[in-house]
């Protein structure tokens, strides 16, 4: 079953943004004056693993629907981790949770339907 255009789009725009963001943020130097080398790598490395995450999700939505569901959800969740004080991170992911939540119970939904009783 495909990812409904809502998710996919959602979810990309999240990963391109938290890349985008872990990048940029994580190499600008005058943010990084007062913190240490350990701040600015994880900072790089939640931002950017959280896109891989929510990216690796949608492409395994349609194999595994669950098992895309916890990485759109996981990836969501540690993007947003080092930007949460914005508020929209959150936001961000909770819709994401929710999308793709809601995806996979309808997809399991149906299935069962499908399935013949007997």
């Amino acid at each position: 079953m495909a990812v409904p255009k809502p998710l996919r789009v959602f979810g990309y725009f999240a990963a391109v943004a938290y890349f985008i963001v872990g990048i940029v943020g994580g190499l600008w130097p005058s943010h990084w004056e007062n913190a240490s080398g350990s701040d600015q790598a994880l900072w790089i490395i939640l931002m950017v693993g959280g896109s891989i995450l929510l990216i690796a999700g949608l492409r395994l939505f349609p194999r595994s629907r669950w098992g895309g569901a916890v990485l759109v959800s996981v990836g969501a969740f540690f993007g947003a981790l080092p930007i949460f004080w914005t508020g929209i991170a959150l936001l961000v992911a909770v819709v994401l949770v929710l999308l793709s939540v809601r995806h996979a119970r309808d997809s399991s939904r149906a299935a069962r339907r499908a399935e013949p009783v007997g």
